[in-house]
């Protein structure tokens, strides 16, 4: 079973975010885990579909994206069929780890937001254009909650 896993999901340390800051050293555990990432879809669209699904609040908003923060997300998957650009994918996809690093990094400095909001300006319009990351990319935080 273990091996058929690995091929699926990745090998992280995992804190248990119940102990006490001091404890959590003593009390990390291995476990195998994936997460999911946006992509460069969300880009200039930033539909907020997702966030309000989401179990654990692990979305942070960018000027004009969101990210999710890969030690926050559950795996539960709720989130990726409300967005309704496909920009949410697992992890585990081929090709995705610069979204994997994009999404870790700025959900350490975005603000959380855990509730819906409208979309952007003609993101109608934008949803199916190509990149989107080149063109408009911004890393400015967005408002949050």
């Amino acid at each position: 079973m273990a091996l058929a896993l690995q091929g699926r999901h990745k090998m992280r340390n995992w804190k248990d975010r119940s102990a006490s800051p001091a404890r959590r050293s003593e009390s990390r555990k291995t476990r195998w885990i994936m997460t999911y990432i946006v992509n460069d879809k969300c880009i200039m669209c930033k539909y907020t579909d997702c966030v309000e699904v989401c179990p654990v609040d692990c979305f942070y908003e960018g000027e004009n994206m969101l990210v999710i923060h890969p030690d926050e997300c559950i795996d539960c998957g709720v989130c990726e069929p409300e967005c309704p650009v496909d920009a949410i994918k697992p992890d585990t996809e081929p090709g995705l780890e610069k979204w994997l690093e994009l999404n870790r990094k700025f959900a350490e400095t975005w603000p959380n937001i855990t509730q819906k909001k409208a979309a952007m300006d003609d993101a109608d319009a934008r949803k199916d254009e190509s990149g989107k990351f080149e063109k408009y990319f911004s890393s400015e935080p967005g408002s949050g909650d």
